[in-house]
């Protein structure tokens, strides 16, 4: 996963992957099949973790306002960190190879429904607490927040600074009280 991460699926060859994983060419495609597999793979590994790293925060958080800036928080925490200068691998993957690649299309497009739908369970229940707003519906305020996590990454990875970032963690958490 990393090399894709590090390279992209394009720039990756498979005698980086055979390096990487200390594998034959022939090993290689006998477990994983071929380049394409096993980046899709990846990506869908990718895909679970963030998922369920999403879904663990949102539930176990005390309010959907504190889940949603605990998720921001660990996107900040990222600043400066190596991982970080990658960006996220879904956004590079997307950008990379949507919609030219159908079933990266197809992994995207689960990824992005998935997280919005966990938004959007936590903002409706945060809308009968009347913890969020009522001007707009539960479904746009989750498409708010995931573009806003994912323009953050971008951000991230373009260098945006911590002051940057929390700014619009900040603007963003206010304008889902009003």
């Amino acid at each position: 996963m990393w090399l894709f991460w590090r390279k992209g699926y394009t720039a990756t060859s498979v005698e980086d992957l055979t390096e990487t994983l200390h594998l034959s060419r022939s090993s290689l495609y006998d477990t994983f099949g071929d380049k394409r597999a096993l980046f899709l793979e990846a990506l869908r590994y990718y895909s679970e973790r963030v998922i369920a790293g999403i879904e663990q925060t949102l539930k176990t958080s005390p309010s959907a306002i504190t889940g949603i800036q605990a998720i921001f928080e660990d996107l900040m925490a990222g600043i400066d960190q190596e991982r970080a200068s990658l960006g996220c691998f879904m956004v590079n993957s997307i950008a990379e190879l949507v919609p030219y690649d159908l079933e990266a299309t197809k992994v995207a497009t689960e990824y992005t429904d998935s997280v919005q739908r966990l938004l959007k369970s936590t903002l409706a229940e945060a809308k009968t607490q009347k913890i969020v707003t009522n001007k707009q519906t539960s479904e746009e305020l989750a498409v708010y927040v995931y573009n806003t996590i994912q323009g953050m990454r971008v951000l991230i990875k373009a260098g945006a600074t911590r002051e940057q970032v929390k700014a619009i963690c900040d603007i963003t958490l206010k304008s889902l009280q009003q």
